[in-house]
């Protein structure tokens, strides 16, 4: 019942991205080493990324870097990369009622809704949340 923690290891490298993109060349081996990640794991989320439009990373010679502004970049559409139907999945319900009782065979029925309004209010406080945001409280962070 948690959100995968995929989302905030590419929350990490896309801040790692912003802050290093124009100082090295960030590869995936790099990101993994900042993540405590492997770096094949994160070759697939930076693929995701990229194939959402939000990142690109130059064949060849390697590196990521930003193709959005961070202000454009919201925490939803992170995830919505890398999870596109994991909502559904946020709360599940239990796999096996029992189908004699009452309970057991409408349990689903009685949840519907509410999981989905759940789920409609957790993306609309992501997609308020940009990396930007996540940037300020990144540099107010290390410059204390």
């Amino acid at each position: 019942m948690k959100i995968s923690t995929k989302c905030s290891v590419a929350l990490h490298c896309l801040i790692f991205i912003t802050e290093y993109e124009n100082r090295t060349k960030v590869t995936s081996e790099l990101l993994a080493k900042s993540t405590g990640c492997n770096a094949a794991a994160i070759r697939s989320i930076l693929n995701l990324l990229q194939k959402a439009g939000l990142i690109y990373v130059q064949r060849g010679v390697g590196g990521a870097h930003l193709k959005c502004k961070p202000r454009d970049i919201s925490v939803w559409s992170v995830y919505n990369a890398l999870e596109p139907d994991g909502l559904e999945h946020l709360i599940g319900c239990h796999p096996n009622p029992y189908e004699k009782c009452p309970v057991g065979q409408n349990i689903r029925e009685v949840l519907k809704q509410p999981y989905e309004e759940i789920g409609l209010s957790v993306q609309k406080t992501m997609q308020t949340i940009t990396l930007e945001q996540l940037l300020e409280t990144y540099t107010s962070l290390i410059s204390d």
